[in-house]
């Protein structure tokens, strides 16, 4: 299989047959190297190094079909890896709630560190994210979140040490890989599929959905199985490594689509956008706002829900049972929504109808949080597809790749820290007052603000954070 990259080195060999490929080095090749060696080849390091990449590859560009051929595979193998990369995001901490009360009882935590678990995921997310952007500007995207994924493995094996520290640790870890992952998947959506942001988009949040779905439903069983809590979190290891592994296969294809797309041909690379330059602009603070405030009904979801129809008279396994029908009931939504969102000319009704849906779902457990268990696990199962709709509302208003890289790491770490509030808050006040209703009604209030805001946002008249033509300054 041939790829032509159009890089310095890799012309036809001089005097041979176009069409020739040769396993050992060419005349030209040896050239490149003795170059490269004696430092007097142009160019940065990085193109001396790409060079010598590149020596021995076949020279002679495919035909056609053949280019097509190679699209179509490399374009169905980097989907294939966003869907499982995307399924491990919320794996780690969808499988926490359901398992607080034992891992309380089990490692004997304090109320400090019961209250900071669910906490620790968003303050992680909220600190970690800004550095999405500056990595995958400098190393690119794709081997960012290769990285990332490397992380996410090791801090899932260290969750699986049953003691205070390792669970703290692991969870330290794991928030930093999934946090790389949370800022760079909308880039690497808008990369590589420019053209199907609404689509991708579509996908991967589905499979952040199904991922929640089944970490939760599988959450008490997984521990009963492997003897503990740890042992539960443990498993979570697999699948991450698993992505890893996908990811990583497909990089050969990734670079070569990077190298296409930063050809002169292709047009001029777009500035860098700072994130200073985001606190400027009133679109990017207004997503960070209906990002930070999403996040925060989320977090509280996957972190007390459990705790609380628990604490009503819910068994453990029933409690992570109706959690997992939530995420069941968002998962065909997470796609939904944002392949609609897309087409829309305007996203407010969609943004505000969501917010009151995930109201009405916070008021159904106030009412009754056993007997109307299931009517709001599909209530705030709708409400929750606000998510896909801001993560597809990062896409749209980006603009650019360079665009949407700055608007997802301002708005998805400043958001995390905003929703870092509402886990805090939502336990203190619960156990203090010895009742979850204030706190619920407190989440009623965050997902109405938040439909507003995101309604400002989805309206057409915001435009776009980088405009494709433009200049270096973020749209307002």
């Amino acid at each position: 299989m041939t790829i032509s990259l159009d890089r310095p080195g890799t012309g036809t060999r001089a005097g041979g047959d176009p069409g020739a490929t040769n396993p050992s080095l060419a005349d030209a090749d040896r050239d490149a190297v003795s170059a490269v060696v004696a430092g007097t080849d142009e160019g940065t390091l990085i193109d001396r190094l790409e060079t010598l990449e590149t020596l021995g590859e076949p020279t002679h560009p495919a035909d056609p079909a053949e280019r097509r051929q190679q699209n179509l595979a490399g374009g169905a193998l980097i989907l294939t890896g966003i869907v499982v990369v995307a399924a491990n995001l919320r794996l780690g901490v969808s499988s926490t709630g359901p398992l607080l009360d034992q891992l309380r009882d089990r490692l004997h935590l304090g109320g400090a560190v019961v209250t900071l678990l669910p906490t620790l995921w968003v303050v992680i997310f909220a600190f970690a994210g800004p550095a999405g952007s500056s990595l995958a500007r400098r190393y690119g995207a794709g081997s960012v979140l290769a990285a990332s994924l490397g992380v996410l493995v090791a801090g899932s094996a260290v969750r699986g040490i049953p003691d205070v520290p390792g669970l703290l640790a692991g969870s330290v870890l794991a928030g930093i890989g999934i946090a790389l992952g949370n800022v760079l998947l909308p880039v690497v959506v808008r990369t590589y599929f420019p053209h199907r942001v609404g689509t991708v988009t579509g996908i991967y949040s589905t499979m952040i959905a199904l991922g929640s779905t089944l970490a939760a439903g599988i959450a008490v069983p997984l521990s009963d199985t492997f003897g503990g809590p740890s042992g539960g979190l443990e498993f979570w290891t697999l699948p991450a490594l698993g992505a890893l592994v996908l990811w990583t296969a497909s990089r050969r294809h990734r670079r070569a689509r990077d190298v296409r797309a930063g050809h002169p041909a292709h047009g001029p690379a777009q500035p860098h956008i700072p994130l200073a330059a985001a606190a400027k602009s009133k679109l990017a603070w207004a997503m960070t706002l209906a990002f930070g405030l999403q996040s925060m009904a989320g977090y509280v979801i996957m972190g007390w829900l459990p705790t609380v129809l628990h604490e009503s008279g819910m068994s453990q396994a029933g409690a992570g049972t109706v959690l997992s029908v939530m995420f069941a009931i968002n998962a065909p939504l997470s796609f939904i929504v944002p392949l609609t969102a897309a087409k829309m000319r305007s996203q407010r009704p969609l943004a505000l109808g969501l917010g009151a849906v995930f109201a009405l779902g916070f008021g159904a457990l106030i009412v009754a949080p056993v007997a109307l268990a299931y009517v709001a696990a599909v209530l705030i199962g709708i409400g929750m597809a606000a998510f896909p709709l801001v993560l597809t509302l990062i896409g749209l208003r980006g603009g650019t790749p360079t665009g949407t890289a700055a608007l997802s790491a301002f708005s998805q770490s400043a958001g995390y820290l905003i929703s870092a509030f509402g886990p805090i808050m939502f336990g203190i006040l619960g156990h203090s007052l010895h009742s979850w209703t204030v706190p619920l009604a407190m989440m009623i209030v965050v997902v109405l603000v938040q439909g507003v805001v995101a309604a400002y946002v989805g309206s057409p008249g915001r435009g776009t954070f980088a405009p494709a033509e433009s200049s270096n300054e973020p749209g307002n």
